[in-house]
């Protein structure tokens, strides 16, 4: 997936910010089908972060109510960005708040560059999540998890459900109710590299892992 990124954005031009408009819009229309009253984003200072950040203002347009907790106080250029967009609309970073009924966290706090234990803030709100009754959906790969080999790091999140991100992870194979979304990467970045992906998306922008 690395190689994916970079070849997306220095051969074929594809920036960044677009994909994860793309992340951000496919991961509020995936919360929305579970119908929650408040969503809470929890969101660290790398992409996975802006994607979160991103999914907040499709979810205002509909009308939910969004909470953003921040893991780290040196977010890279993008995540400030998003922050910069939804401060406009009032919405600024929080503390966790009391679990309601009806709410569902988002994970947006680590992605497939994980390495080694989450620590201090992140660690934190792993525990916050795991320990609440809410619905946890994690973007791209539960906050903790080995992207390659699936194994958990101490501590990791218990997600609900996962939307990966334009291919599916090798670490996600024991891991139920799994997503793949289109984040609008060229196909011929995946020729170029010689990864087969079929028709994925040829039925929708969200499918179920186990349907490729």
């Amino acid at each position: 997936m690395s190689k994916v990124d970079k070849t997306a954005v220095k051969k074929y031009g594809l920036r960044i910010e677009q994909m994860m408009e793309n992340a951000g819009r496919n991961l509020a229309n995936f919360t929305l089908k579970s119908k929650p009253k408040r969503v809470i984003i929890l969101y660290g200072k790398g992409n996975n972060g802006g994607g979160g950040l991103s999914a907040v203002r499709h979810l205002l347009i509909k009308g939910i109510k969004c909470i953003i907790v921040p893991a780290s106080k040196n977010p890279n250029k993008q995540v400030k960005q998003q922050l910069k967009i939804l401060e406009k609309s009032k919405i600024k970073p929080s503390k966790f708040p009391k679990i309601k009924k009806g709410d569902i966290i988002i994970d947006a706090l680590l992605g497939y560059n994980i390495k080694g234990n989450p620590r201090k803030k992140y660690k934190e709100l792993i525990k916050l999540a795991n320990n609440s009754k809410a619905k946890i959906i994690s973007l791209d790969i539960p906050s903790g998890t080995n992207p390659d080999t699936g194994e958990k790091y101490p501590p990791s999140i218990n997600a609900n459900e996962v939307l990966t991100l334009a291919l599916p992870k090798i670490g996600l194979k024991k891991i139920k109710n799994v997503y793949l979304a289109n984040i609008g990467i060229p196909s011929k970045v995946y020729s170029d590299l010689k990864i087969r992906v079929g028709n994925y998306f040829k039925n929708g922008d969200i499918i179920r892992v186990n349907a490729c």
